[in-house]
């Protein structure tokens, strides 16, 4: 009792969210382990589910990428309902916070990119601008910030304002039960899917989005601005489905791929949206691609 009351002195003296880090360490030890536990699974049996994880890993991260990411916070191209409900629903499945909240801290972050406004401020260290950002309560200015923002498309769009009023029913039963059912399909081994597929795939592609935040604000190239903080890093982009040209994407944010797109570029996102262009169900004509916007959210 003394320990838990010393913890919680110390977490209100620092600004720390108690109960979010709790989570996300909760989080990673289960995660760790059900990593580990795959390891000592059969051959035949660690392929299955390892396939199955790459494949949850992929849907789960087109609901930041193409949906959070490039569609609502950036508005850099227009999606058909079909499409703007399957990317909300992949989204409740990353379990980082719903589209209103995460395309609102994403829109700080560009307008005040590196700075003490961007929630996740680079300048403050590497594991700040990773995961710690999460585990400090935002200072009363950033906060204020936050409410100036015109989040009316948000507002105004059905399909957000539903996951928003609904956000945590949705998030545990896409990033946990779902994935924990279909490792059933492979084995009868339900913990084991709760653990690897649910907790395990929840920390990876967590982590591969925090470092967007993060190793690309410190490892990279600056090819199409070296005044600027964001690098390219082909690394990233391999983890998060094209998300690491991120140099090419503060240079210019509403471009909907999110990078040149040479044929080096790793991008699984812009294949994915170009595709949904192709059979009309969504258009990604709004600006030209290299023109430079100014971003004045």
């Amino acid at each position: 009792m003394q320990i838990m009351e010393t913890i919680v002195k110390y977490c209100d003296k620092n600004d720390i969210k108690l109960i979010e880090s709790g989570w996300l360490l909760y989080c990673h030890i289960l995660g760790v382990i059900g990593i580990i536990w795959s390891f000592f699974l059969e051959s035949e049996m660690f392929y299955k589910y390892y396939l199955a994880f790459l494949i949850w890993h992929c849907l789960t991260g087109l609901g930041i990428t193409g949906g959070a990411h490039r569609l609502w916070a950036h508005k850099s191209y227009k999606a058909s309902w079909p499409i703007r409900v399957f990317l909300m629903f992949m989204n409740s499945n990353c379990f980082q916070g719903s589209i209103w909240h995460w395309s609102r801290d994403h829109r700080l972050h560009h307008k005040f990119s590196d700075t003490p406004l961007d929630p996740h401020n680079s300048q403050l260290g590497l594991f700040f601008s990773h995961c710690g950002w999460l585990l400090k309560k935002k200072s009363k200015e950033l906060v204020d910030e936050g409410m100036k923002l015109d989040l009316s498309d948000l507002k105004s769009d059905s399909v957000v304002m539903f996951q928003k009023r609904h956000y945590y029913k949705m998030a545990f039963l896409w990033a946990f039960i779902i994935p924990t059912l279909t490792g059933l399909i492979i084995s009868d081994k339900w913990f084991f899917s709760l653990l690897f597929l649910g907790f395990g795939k929840y920390i990876f592609t967590l982590n591969a989005t925090w470092c967007v935040n993060s190793i690309c604000h410190f490892y990279g190239s600056r090819k199409w601005n070296p005044r600027i903080e964001p690098r390219d890093n082909i690394f990233v982009s391999l983890i998060t489905l094209g998300e690491g040209w991120h140099n090419w994407h503060h240079e210019y944010p509403r471009d909907w791929r999110a990078s040149k797109n040479e044929w080096w570029m790793i991008n699984p996102t812009c294949s994915f949206i170009q595709m949904c262009e192709y059979i009309g169900l969504v258009n990604t004509k709004r600006a030209k691609l290299d023109e430079k916007v100014k971003y004045d959210y």
